[in-house]
């Protein structure tokens, strides 16, 4: 039987410090994290995966426990290479990849169950019913090195969608965002993994059940579990899998020429979720539904929910549209909190890496997703500016929708009869708004994580007038190539005169609510309660 093991065989592609790329081993990588930059992989899903084994195996390591063992670790600056040694050296049986009883992150003695192409664990490849219209191969042509499939593993546990019937998805359920946050300045893979690892108590963890290669509990298909510890959660089985290694040949993932290659896998259902789990690195939405992770919006830029997703925590605010609130991830909450307590830098800026997977909520992909955003460290836990920043993005969410809405008036009969009409050029007066106001949003935020804890009252109002008038200059230069190149018969003309109106009614009512009079017309609502603005998409 050959072997793979991946403590020492290079599989994690990682970039250094100076910028070089490599792919390293398990061992070298955990050994030299201080030295390297971040793990960098073509799939964001493979990224986020190995971002999420290596925490895994920093908090097994170390036993990490509370902010005090966290704050050790990064004085010492570097993880503890005999530790990672003697720890390696006690569970060796439990890393090769191949191992007929312990295969790593596999399940072992699968002999019943009937192989199928190692291609349906990539939703970009065709597969059974997993149809691709841009790769005209058969499934059974694709076949990767071990280093490839090992890395194919890691997105298992954030990422498995629901598979039809007793396939469920991952512990999470329809993928989420995930964030892994990153320090700035001086940042280095060491000091993200660090950061990325929750020390706090979650009350939703219980038990003590080690990551899944230390594990000797397979999961059960058909069983639904009703609790999990942390470790489990990061390293969770939905699917029961085994790689099944074959003849050498070409990898398809990197090019180059491998002595063998996996091209078939052994795979069924596993672990079911029957329990709410609360993910340290997701945000969270709670209105009168319930409460649902955060997940990727077909043409929405992650940073437009930047107060969700950094800043908004528990009944900090609610959205005055649904009495939406918002819960941050719980390691953005222990972030603000290591500035706070000064074991971070007041001075530093959070930078957030976002890895998501949008799709119909089931078994349907429609692309995955990542993003990067940042923002001031003394924002994360100046509380008392939260929620001036997240109501300033649904400012800007309303006046999108009345872009939508003014624009709608241009089309004959608002498009009656015809629900996509203009669609085109509504995405594309979306697009250019969009894109004008992410560098004023960033600059509203740098603002606010400066500003006084008392007394402020001046200077916020100073920000707000700056927002306006910058949302008015984007909106107005989006609205206009909108609707200016339109046909100019007399309706026309007509029809643009009364979107113009609706549109700047509408934002003078947004930001002077009391009742107006003239041809603005007067005593409706402020535009922020009209149907559908600023409401926020279903999850």
């Amino acid at each position: 039987m050959p072997r793979f093991d991946v403590r020492d065989e290079p599989w994690i592609p990682v970039v250094r410090c100076n910028g070089a790329r490599a792919e390293m081993s398990l061992r070298a990588v955990l050994h030299d994290a201080h030295d390297l930059q971040e793990i960098s992989d073509p799939m964001p899903t493979v990224e986020f995966g190995l971002y999420r084994l290596l925490v895994a195996f920093v908090m097994d390591i170390h036993q990490l426990s509370g902010l005090g063992g966290l704050e050790r670790l990064l004085e010492r600056g570097r993880f503890d290479q005999e530790g990672i040694d003697a720890y390696f050296e006690e569970w060796a049986p439990r890393f090769d990849l191949f191992d007929s009883q312990y295969p790593f992150l596999q399940t072992g003695g699968m002999v019943t169950e009937a192989e199928k192409p190692l291609a349906a664990m990539l939703h970009c490849l065709p597969s059974g019913t997993n149809v691709s219209h841009f790769h005209h191969v058969h499934e059974d042509a694709f076949g990767c090195s071990p280093a490839a499939a090992a890395r194919l593993l890691t997105p298992m546990a954030p990422f498995m969608t629901a598979g039809g019937a007793g396939l469920a998805p991952s512990i999470n359920g329809a993928p989420p965002w995930y964030v892994v946050l990153v320090s700035q300045p001086g940042a280095t893979l060491f000091k993200s993994l660090c950061l990325n690892c929750c020390v706090q108590h979650l009350p939703q963890a219980q038990g003590n059940e080690p990551p899944a290669w230390r594990s000797s509990r397979s999961p059960i298909p058909g069983q639904r579990c009703t609790s999990a510890s942390l470790a489990e959660s990061l390293t969770w089985r939905p699917r029961q899998i085994q790689l099944v290694p074959g003849e050498g040949g070409r990898c398809a993932l990197t090019g180059r020429q491998a002595p063998i290659l996996v091209r078939r896998m052994k795979f069924s259902a596993g672990a079911s979720c029957d329990f709410a789990w609360r993910d340290p690195s997701v945000p969270y939405r709670t209105n009168d539904k319930g409460t649902s992770p955060l997940r990727p919006q077909e043409g929405k830029d992650a940073w437009r929910d930047t107060g969700p997703i950094a800043l908004l925590q528990q009944d900090e605010y609610s959205s005055k549209v649904g009495k939406i609130r918002f819960d941050r991830p719980a390691l953005v909450e222990q972030f603000g909190q290591m500035v706070r307590d000064e074991i971070l830098p007041p001075r530093s800026c959070l930078t957030l890496h976002l890895y998501g997977l949008r799709t119909d909520l089931k078994m349907k992909i429609f692309e995955w997703r990542s993003e990067r955003l940042s923002l001031p460290a003394a924002l994360v836990w100046r509380r008392k500016f939260h929620a001036d920043a997240q109501r300033a993005m649904e400012e800007a969410e309303t006046v999108a929708y009345l872009l939508r809405k003014s624009t709608k008036h241009v089309y004959p009969r608002e498009g009656k009869g015809n629900s996509g009409a203009f669609e085109t050029i509504i995405g594309a007066c979306h697009r250019q708004f969009w894109n004008a106001m992410r560098s004023p949003y960033s600059q509203v935020l740098e603002a606010l994580a400066h500003l006084p804890a008392e007394g402020a009252e001046t200077q916020v109002h100073d920000c707000r007038d700056g927002w306006k008038n910058d949302l008015k200059a984007a909106a107005s230069v989006a609205l206009e190539a909108a609707i200016s190149d339109l046909d100019a018969t007399a309706q026309d003309l007509q029809r643009q005169v009364e979107a113009r109106r609706i549109f700047w009614g509408g934002f003078n009512r947004l930001f002077d609510p009391t009742p107006a009079t003239g041809a603005m017309g007067g005593g409706r609502p402020r535009a922020s309660k009209l149907k559908g603005a600023a409401v926020p998409e279903k999850p």
